[in-house]
């Protein structure tokens, strides 16, 4: 397992190995994401945050939840992420986030703004026609497939419902669906193929195409989220990992918010796809080793030495404040999605190649990060302030390859 390339000088590491086991030492680089670290704050030229606060609204701005990806057959990097704003809709102002879509023509030094990639979509809820608002984008995932002289683009996000009246805080569980779109292109995707995903939260009205239960959570009520793609060219087959919110009395059920793996041949539109089961990536208990109660904001990439990693979040639920608490980036290596599971050392510990941190979090923690070796960025980790005052979010550039 080769070692993380990058200047020392640039950051501040702790560099940790099982002195126990000479076989396979599990080695973890832990980057503290604050100032004086070495990182750099992720800015797109042409694309400044939304600061926009009307008298009496907390200030909901920044960039989250990133997707690098590199284009096949060229210098060219691309990156989709959330961009959380308010906007105003009658007499009422509404927190939101749509997606946007950068690109950089210098291995992700600098970075140019393409266009706003998905919008939020003004509509009555067709669940609740009586109630009007927004669909909200989120959390997108890209990847592009290259056969030969082309590229096929695809890319998968989280919609939701966000009422003018309530607002984010008010989004119903039953809205919460995965559309997955398909085109030449990134700056396409917004035109192009799309097919939609459900869990049994999801309400009939929204019309997915395709209903996705796992077989232990066919009793349980939940929806999807935090979804992830990987191409396996040697099977040829797609992979789709998402995280499974489970609720119960409108309390999440932790120990049950499991991520997992389905698969399909990725031809034609993806209405038509047909999913395939693959298993349990990780339940609780390896969220536990992990130092959380699940795990989620997933991400998927190859490691400089070319093995597929597991970039994602440990959570755990804060009872007082009725909300998640991220607790920073771990980089697992995965050993199989057909027959989903993890790399383990000698000492049967999993194989956690790199950890972020930001100690200048609040309660509610950081994370949400995306990897493409081929950038300079390393990996992107979003810092977040989310307090009674604010909820803010930036994007860091840690230079971390691992």
């Amino acid at each position: 397992m080769k070692n993380v390339l990058f200047p020392i000088l640039y950051c501040l590491l702790t560099i940790s190995c099982n002195k126990d086991s000479i076989e396979q030492p599990t080695k973890s680089i832990t980057f503290d994401c604050v100032s004086g670290s070495g990182a750099e704050e992720f800015i797109v030229t042409g694309d400044p945050y939304n600061t926009f606060t009307p008298t009496g609204y907390l200030p909901f701005n920044g960039y989250a939840d990133p997707s690098i990806r590199q284009e096949p057959n060229s210098t060219r990097i691309w990156v989709a992420y959330s961009f959380p704003h308010i906007k105003q809709s009658g007499n009422y102002y509404i927190p939101s986030v749509a997606i946007h879509l950068a690109k950089s023509e210098d291995s992700g030094n600098t970075w140019s703004f393409v266009k706003n990639l998905f919008e939020p979509i003004s509509l009555n809820n067709p669940a609740n026609t009586n109630q009007d608002g927004f669909l909200d984008h989120e959390v997108i995932n890209l990847l592009p497939i290259s056969n030969g002289s082309t590229t096929d683009w695809f890319a998968v996000c989280l919609n939701y419902f966000v009422p003018s009246v309530g607002g984010y805080a008010s989004r119903p569980n039953n809205s919460f669906y995965i559309s997955i779109f398909k085109s030449n292109s990134p700056d396409n995707l917004d035109k192009g193929q799309v097919g939609t995903i459900g869990g049994n939260l999801t309400h009939s009205a929204w019309n997915v195409n395709t209903t996705l239960i796992p077989p232990d959570l066919t009793n349980d009520y939940f929806f999807w989220n935090e979804p992830a793609l990987y191409y396996d060219a040697d099977n040829g087959k797609l992979y789709l990992i998402m995280v499974a919110f489970v609720y119960n009395g409108g309390k999440p059920v932790m120990s049950k918010n499991n991520v997992y793996v389905y698969s399909t041949t990725p031809a034609g539109n993806p209405n038509s796809w047909t999913w395939q089961f693959k298993g349990t990536l990780v339940n609780s208990s390896i969220a536990s080793e992990l130092g959380g109660e699940r795990l989620s904001q997933v991400d998927l990439s190859k490691g400089t030495d070319g093995k597929l990693l597991l970039i994602c979040t440990p959570d755990d639920f804060n009872s007082t404040k009725n909300d998640f608490n991220h607790k920073g980036c771990k980089v697992l290596e995965i050993q199989s999605l057909e027959n989903p599971g993890f790399e383990r050392d000698a000492n049967e510990k999993l194989i956690v190649r790199t950890i972020i941190t930001a100690s200048d979090a609040n309660d509610l923690g950081s994370a949400a990060s995306s990897y493409d070796p081929a950038s300079s960025t390393g990996i992107l980790f979003t810092k977040r302030i989310k307090s009674s005052t604010q909820f803010t979010t930036s994007i860091w550039k840690t230079k971390l390859k691992p």
